[in-house]
């Protein structure tokens, strides 16, 4: 799903690209802690430590999700985050 704003630690990031991309594996109704991960692109660039970030994503839709993820890659411009625990808001 494409992210019309993405806020880490209560700071929101400008983006020019964000999404969240989340996996129902068999049998389950909601994604586990780490089915889900946030990738996003900030052209003005943005510093973040690496560990854990709670993260507040708004949909293009509308819908709002929160959840702490690990910050898996970055070299400033690219994240990638990856669940650490439960996506609250989602409904598959």
């Amino acid at each position: 799903m494409l992210l019309e704003r993405l806020v880490v630690n209560g700071q929101e990031v400008v983006t020019s690209y964000a999404d969240v991309f989340v996996v129902i594996r068999d049998g389950a109704t909601a994604p586990g802690p780490n089915d889900w991960e946030v990738t996003a692109r900030s052209d003005n660039g943005v510093a973040l430590e690496p560990g854990q970030h709670v993260l507040q994503l708004e949909g293009l839709d509308g819908s709002t999700f929160t959840g702490p993820a690990l910050l898996r890659f970055t070299d400033g411009t690219r994240l990638l985050f990856r669940g650490d625990g439960q996506l609250a808001g989602f409904s598959g």
